[in-house]
């Protein structure tokens, strides 16, 4: 079985913490128009053979649905199928060139520094440089510190993302994402970050939290996970890797888009390609996918928004939720196959959740004597044997085991969302109103607003699974035969 569809293992890390503190160059604000830098960054890329593919790169405004830049397509308009973003590999920014940069490369190889540390200080070197940066058409398109203060969580006050997302889980993935800016912050600075180049009076330092937390926050929103591994001869490169596609990022995302378009790297034309999802009139906004399967939650912690024709409501809770596992035992079983009790991620939809995650929650409350019945039994064995034991003896539990055990698994995931649901501080109809602005002498910013919207998707997922765990629960306590799914299905 396929155990981490839905239920999948919490990464972590340790990090080399120490400080320090070097004033060097940065780079002065950028005082030109944003057309004439779009302009400018249209010529640039022009230069490395780039063909705009009847797209027009155009600012929106602050109170527009997606503010910031995107495409509009030109003359004659779109095409259904028509490739709408051709952008070569040469203007990609990537861990291969923040390697091959002489500022920065010696410290990522000398630190040991992971691919996203690599391009954060990447990043934050070639902004520093300026105009002497290769990237500095592209770079002077970024909006700043300020600018990303309204336009994603990561450059959020804390204090307003504590208001904003109270009694969400989405607050625990935030605080753990600044907590990992912080580490990634003095990784940076321990590798020599602060002296990439000769120290000059009164200039900021390079590495700072916020800076650190800006270069996280453009990636987390702009980049994109390719396969390059035609373009890379050394075999310490992953097979995807996290890519700065410059144009390409500057198209808005849509629900409502497949899979074609996505981007994609074609390593015969070395253009990092996608199509268009539908036909676009001329001067209609074109629209790319950041994936299909994306969640208001996830387009909320990653990009800063959420647009409202996504319905894939869905809410990550950790294993915890559904209380103890019924004894060692059980804790051992699914440690075995590297879902620990405190390290899995479980996700609820309107329909439930999945038979992966009702297969962990069943080995989690499974007596000694069911645990038997499906080959697991305590003894002394090889790990590679105890590896393989556990995902056969698991791969048992993809279907009910006993009335007892399904029964318990139904009121541990009721109770799991129920208590999820209390830890919000607003209703629903409140959130509502706030979105729309119904709310007397309040005014909510765009960033609170899409902060809503993510929350609404979670409370919609939570009271449509409750309401399948409840029924379910109903008709095991009535006597209900079990056995006939292993799955929650939505009931209207």
């Amino acid at each position: 079985m396929d155990a981490t569809s839905i239920i999948h293992a919490c990464p972590s890390s340790v990090y080399l913490v120490r400080t320090a503190a070097i004033r060097c160059t940065v780079s002065a604000p950028q005082q030109k128009s944003k057309e004439t830098r779009l302009e400018e960054f249209g010529t640039w890329l022009k230069g490395m053979g780039h063909e705009p593919c009847n797209l027009r790169l155009r600012s929106f405004p602050s109170e527009s649905e997606t503010p910031g830049t995107g495409a509009i397509a030109k003359t004659g308009g779109i095409r259904k199928g028509q490739i709408i973003v051709q952008v070569p590999f040469q203007a990609f920014m990537s861990e291969q060139t923040a390697r091959a940069c002489p500022h920065v490369g010696p410290l990522i190889e000398k630190a040991r520094l992971t691919e996203w540390q690599s391009l954060c200080l990447h990043l934050l070197c070639e902004r520093a440089k300026g105009v002497r940066s290769m990237w500095y058409p592209y770079l002077a398109l970024l909006p700043t510190e300020s600018e990303m203060a309204e336009l994603h969580p990561l450059m959020w006050p804390q204090g307003l993302s504590e208001e904003w997302l109270s009694g969400s889980p989405m607050l625990l993935k935030l605080q753990q994402r600044f907590l990992n800016c912080r580490e990634d912050y003095e990784a940076l600075v321990a590798a020599g970050g602060n002296f990439l180049f000769p120290p000059e009076k009164s200039i900021d330092a390079i590495v700072t939290e916020i800076s650190t937390r800006w270069a996280a926050s453009i990636l987390l929103s702009r980049a994109f996970s390719l396969d390059l591994t035609n373009e890379l001869d050394d075999d310490e490169f992953s097979e995807h890797s996290t890519v700065l596609v410059p144009w390409a990022d500057m198209l808005n995302h849509s629900s409502l888009c497949g899979k074609e378009s996505c981007l994609v790297y074609d390593s015969i034309k070395k253009l990092a390609c996608l199509h268009a999802s539908k036909d676009y009139l001329e001067g209609e906004q074109v629209f790319d996918s950041y994936g299909p399967n994306l969640s208001p939650s996830d387009l909320l912690l990653d990009y800063g928004f959420v647009d409202q024709e996504n319905n894939n409501h869905r809410v990550d809770l950790p294993a915890s939720c559904l209380g103890p596992v019924t004894g060692s035992a059980n804790d051992d079983l699914l440690r075995s196959i590297g879902l620990p009790p405190d390290g899995a991620i479980f996700s609820i939809t309107e329909d439930g959740v999945d038979e992966t995650a009702l297969a962990w929650t069943r080995a989690a409350v499974a007596s000694i004597k069911e645990l038997a019945s499906v080959g697991w039994t305590e003894g002394k064995h090889s790990q590679e044997k105890i590896n393989t034991r556990g995902n056969m003896s698991m791969a048992c539990f993809l279907k009910p085991v006993s009335h007892e055990n399904e029964s318990e698994v139904m009121r541990r995931l009721l109770s799991a969302c129920g208590n999820v649901l209390t830890q919000y501080q607003t209703t629903l109809d409140e959130d509502h109103a706030m979105v729309d602005n119904e709310v007397d002498k309040v005014k909510v910013s765009w960033a609170q607003a899409q902060a809503k919207l993510a929350i609404i998707s979670e409370k919609k997922a939570l009271r449509g699974a409750w309401k399948q765990f409840y029924v379910k629960l109903k008709k095991l306590e009535n006597g209900g035969n079990f056995r006939r799914s292993s799955q929650i299905k939505r009931t209207n």
